[in-house]
This record gives structure tokens, C-alpha cells and sequence, in this order.
């Protein structure tokens, strides 16, 4: 690394052990971020998606690394930084909270590598990763009530009231009758609000109640209203 130095002058203040350490954290700093990125895309869910956006984790850890390395303890350094930042202005809103929790974790692994902290860096990798993929995994705090709205006819010869409520129960958790007709002549028709144990069941379930006997103009709608996005 002595010919690296040389060419940066013999009046810098960059030695050869700190030019390795400098190289150290740039690459764990790298390294982290590439983590982070990878890790967002794979628990991104939701319409918001941008690939700039995955790269500025990756981008931002390691300017932040690089600042924080330059700044050391000069106090003036650091002020003259922060001026030529408030030039800068960052049109891009982030247009979810997730997104700014990235954002700010990488600015600390970024902080944190700069400034030779590496086990906290690593130590502090893990643990937001864990974080993430256990809130990812277990879709902590999604509320996903999967309601559905069915209505059609039925002949009352062909098959009873409790007949109905048992095949519709086969695939839901939750009835309610909203409505029912029995006119004078020809079939009656009922409407039910469905809360379905399993939303993918939803094309079987449509295919097995205008299989039964004596049903008939089945219409059905499912609306995860309470869904995140």
C-alpha cells in the first residue's frame, strides 16, 4: 500500500494503516448496504417500488462511511459539510415510513463503519435484519379480514336454508344473511356477507356453490378492504 500513499502525497494525513482501514470500511460499509438493498427487495411489498431507490441504500451507506472518515475531528470540516449538504435538495418523497426506517439505517451503518465501529456495524446488520424478515414472515400487523359478498337464487324444493349455510361454512369462517327473498313464484334469493378462511380458495369456492343442486345466478365479490397494500 506504500505506493498508494506515495502518490497521495507525502504531506497527507492518510498513512498506510489508516489507508487500509479507510479500505476496510468502505468495503464492510459496501458490503452492509448491499445487505440492506436485498433485503428491502425481498420484503418490499405494495405499489411504491423504485430501483433508484434500492441503489441510494447502497450509495448513501457508503457516502456517509466516506463523510464521517473525512470529517475525523475537525470541527471545521464537518460544518463546511453540513453548508455544501443544505445545497442539496432531495426532491424525492419517500412515499412510505418503511422506506424512511432504510433510509435511516443506512446513514447509522454508515456512521458506524466511518468511525471504525465494524462489530457494531455487523452486530447491528444482523439484528435489523432479523427484525425485518420476522415482521416480513409473520405479516406482523396486517389486517386481513378477506370479505366477500354472495348472492343468487335458490329453489326451495331442490335444497334447504341449512343445506346452504353448511356448504357455504365449508369454506368460510364467518356468515351473515344480509338479505332474502321469496317472491311469489319461481326461486328465492338470498344474500350472504362471507369472511373466507382462505382468500386463493376464492375461484373453488365460486365453482363448488353453482355445483349444487338447485343454485343458481351465483354472483360473488371479494374485498380485502382491510388489506395492506
Amino acid at each position: 500500500m506504500e505506493w498508494v500513499t506515495g502518490l497521495l502525497g507525502s504531506g497527507a494525513a492518510l498513512t498506510s494503516l489508516a489507508f487500509d482501514e479507510a479500505l476496510i470500511s468502505l468495503i464492510l460499509a459496501f458490503v452492509l448496504g448491499q445487505a440492506a438493498a436485498w433485503l428491502y427487495v425481498y420484503t418490499h411489498v405494495g405499489l411504491s417500488y423504485s430501483r433508484a431507490f434500492v441503489q441510494s441504500i447502497i450509495i448513501l451507506t457508503v457516502v456517509l462511511c466516506m463523510g464521517m472518515m473525512v470529517i475525523g475531528n475537525n470541527i471545521a470540516i464537518a460544518f463546511g459539510l453540513i453548508g455544501a449538504l443544505a445545497v442539496i435538495r432531495f426532491r424525492n418523497i419517500l412515499k412510505d415510513t418503511r422506506d424512511t426506517a432504510f433510509i435511516f439505517f443506512t446513514l447509522i451503518v454508515g456512521l458506524a463503519t466511518g468511525t471504525g465501529r465494524y462489530s457494531m456495524a455487523v452486530l447491528g446488520t444482523a439484528m435489523f435484519s432479523l427484525v425485518v424478515l420476522y415482521l416480513h414472515w409473520t405479516q406482523f400487523g396486517s389486517r386481513d379480514t378477506s370479505d366477500g359478498f354472495i348472492r343468487f337464487k335458490f329453489d326451495l324444493a331442490a335444497i334447504a336454508p341449512d343445506a346452504i349455510h353448511s356448504s357455504l361454512k365449508r369454506y368460510c369462517s364467518s356468515i351473515t344473511l344480509v338479505s332474502q327473498r321469496f317472491p311469489d313464484e319461481g326461486d328465492g334469493e338470498v344474500s350472504y356477507r362471507l369472511v373466507m378462511r382462505n382468500p386463493r380458495n376464492a375461484e373453488e369456492f365460486v365453482t363448488y356453490i353453482r355445483g349444487l343442486t338447485g343454485i343458481s345466478q351465483v354472483s360473488f365479490v371479494l374485498h380485502e378492504g382491510q388489506s395492506e397494500v
